[in-house]
């Protein structure tokens, strides 16, 4: 008879607007995160992967920039679910969250999704409720400052709890 571990694959996609620090989360979980990147900005990707409770999970980055849409579409396919970071002291990049929902869900169906309000630690950096109420999102909305990792454990954590 064949044994099966008791593990689960899931890949997680954290994307968000250009410098909301989806970089800085990623790099925030496993050993030795790839992040590859032009002086500092992501132009492909973000990975890393980490055991947490029974899942293997796989944490792909996508870059923040409209013109890299395409590359954003590839790296959600077959995502179980999708971290979209803010930068929670900047509401003009709010608007983008839409398109970017859209886009991505375009490509991985309605998985579950939490927003991470980065940035916390910025002064002028909004509250979550406040975000929540802004963008009429009927979701979780949880606050970081994935700079000093504070807060990104918890947002994979309920992440992964409405995907089991």
């Amino acid at each position: 008879m064949e044994q099966h571990s008791p593990e689960q694959d899931v890949k997680i996609v954290v994307t968000g607007p250009y410098n909301a620090g989806k970089s800085e989360f990623v790099q925030r979980f496993g050993i030795k995160p790839i992040n590859v990147a032009v002086n500092g900005t992501t132009v492909g990707l973000d990975f890393t992967h980490e055991m947490i409770d029974n899942f293997h999970v796989h944490i792909f980055g996508t870059p923040g920039q409209d013109h890299f849409r395409d590359v954003q579409q590839c790296v959600a396919r077959g995502a179980s679910g999708v971290i979209l970071v803010l930068d929670s002291a900047d509401p003009a990049t709010f608007a983008q969250v839409e398109q970017l929902t859209k886009r991505i869900k375009a490509v991985c169906g309605r998985v579950p999704l939490v927003i991470c309000a980065n940035k916390q630690d910025k002064d002028g950096a909004l509250p979550p409720e406040r975000i929540k109420q802004m963008l009429g999102f009927k979701g979780k909305v949880i606050g970081s400052s994935a700079l000093h990792g504070d807060g990104t454990n918890p947002i994979l954590v309920d992440l992964l709890k409405q995907i089991s």
